[in-house]
């Protein structure tokens, strides 16, 4: 191993070392959850079996008797394991279907040869937020948190679970170019190992007051965020040199809730509300190497949403933190501006999904978290499938030490 790469590892090691140092100085909160998603991994344990997992630790603290607002360290740690797809892009070009002229990209749509395969990865997660000012509409609380956040990620590519023979692997005669790796996939180069680090800024503005206990709130919220994964932040440590991140991302996020009724019982808890939500959100993403995990669906680099829910939150019962939700929500999505990872970068499209959705959320004790979600696509943008429907379920543990 070369002594540039030795250098980036000693300075990653020596920056999560000196991030991590306040959080054992005091008692730690722990919260653990095991996620799953529809179908599972080869279609096994239909979508009930356990998939991935995360540990939190995090600490409050005063950082200047200044500030009145505390400050939190917060470090988490995460692994998770799935099938993924390359989808209809041309591997070495990253030319999206719609946009090749030719009609000649990889991996063909009358083709046999599979085109998903298995991905486990590692995530940790380490940030440092600060609140300042006054929440106006609620009196108490911060007006705006702001986090700085370095993240460090680990993942490796393989065969797909349910290969059944040679000629059916992904891999095994892939369409390299002359350097050695997929030029519109290098998260696939060489042994297919990868380790992405970036840095973000976040704020996290506050105008709402919450009208009850179970996470229903009057106002709104606003989040400005700035995000990071130049090659020089031990993105090019592969064997090869490889970059496997050099990007830039800007997003903001604006909610708006109002509470429609809200009818408690006489020790305060929840017997039913119900509240109206809507959001709007943008964001855009600058560079040539975007990482697997910070795609876009449809691979366009900017996107605007528009988001519209009614919630039902029923009874608190035994607990004050065991109660059930159910929400639906209208939502239209416009993709926009160049494909990612497209090694010419000659092509440009604008793109119109929208649907319902729906949640059925059930929280026991705080530590247990059922969800069940379900949609109908009726606008699916490039995708040339009719309107359909979709479902996931996930469970989740939290424990708190």
């Amino acid at each position: 191993m070369s002594v540039k790469n030795l250098c980036k590892k000693a300075i990653i090691f020596i920056f999560l070392l000196a991030a991590m140092s306040p959080a054992f100085s005091d008692s730690q909160t722990l919260s653990t959850e095991i996620s799953a998603v529809s179908n599972g991994i080869s279609g096994f344990g239909m979508g009930l079996f356990p998939t991935g997992t995360t540990f939190r630790y995090y600490r409050n603290f005063a950082i200047s008797d200044a500030l009145k607002n505390q400050a939190q360290f917060s470090i988490q740690f995460d692994f998770g394991l799935n099938n993924l797809k390359l989808g209809p892009y041309d591997l070495l070009t990253g030319t999206p279907q719609w946009a090749d002229a030719d009609g000649e990209w990889l991996p063909d749509p009358e083709d046999e040869q599979p085109d998903d395969y298995f991905r486990v990865h590692s995530t940790v997660n380490t940030y440092l937020q600060q609140g300042f000012g006054t929440n106006p509409v609620s009196g108490s609380g911060a007006l705006v948190n702001v986090t700085l956040r370095f993240v460090s990620r680990f993942a490796k590519a393989t065969e797909a679970l349910d290969l059944t023979s040679p000629d059916d692997a992904i891999f095994n005669k892939p369409p390299f170019n002359g350097e050695g790796h997929i030029a519109a996939y290098p998260w696939l180069m060489g042994d297919r190992l990868v380790w992405n680090n970036y840095l973000a800024l976040n704020t996290y503005w506050y105008f709402r007051d919450y009208k009850t206990n179970t996470d229903n709130y009057d106002g709104a919220y606003l989040e400005l965020s700035l995000e990071m994964g130049p090659w020089w932040l031990g993105n090019d440590i592969t064997p090869d040199g490889v970059v496997t991140s050099d990007y830039y991302k800007a997003l903001a996020y604006f909610e708006q809730r109002m509470m429609l009724l809200n009818v408690k019982r006489e020790n305060g808890w929840n017997w039913v509300n119900v509240q109206l939500g809507h959001s709007n959100s943008v964001g855009y993403t600058w560079g040539d190497v975007i990482p697997e995990h910070k795609i876009q669906t449809d691979r366009l680099r900017g996107y605007a949403n528009d988001s519209i829910w009614l919630r039902f939150t029923g009874p608190q019962f035994i607990a004050g933190d065991c109660y059930p939700y159910i929400q639906f929500t209208l939502y239209n999505n416009v993709s926009y501006g160049g494909v990612q990872n497209e090694v010419s970068g000659k092509s440009f499209g604008l793109e119109l999904k929208s649907g319902v959705s729906g949640e059925f959320h059930l929280r026991l004790f705080g530590f247990i978290h059922v969800r069940y979600q379900f949609g109908y696509d009726f606008i699916k943008g490039f995708n040339t499938e009719g309107p359909s429907w979709w479902q996931n379920a996930q469970l989740g543990f939290y424990v708190s030490l």
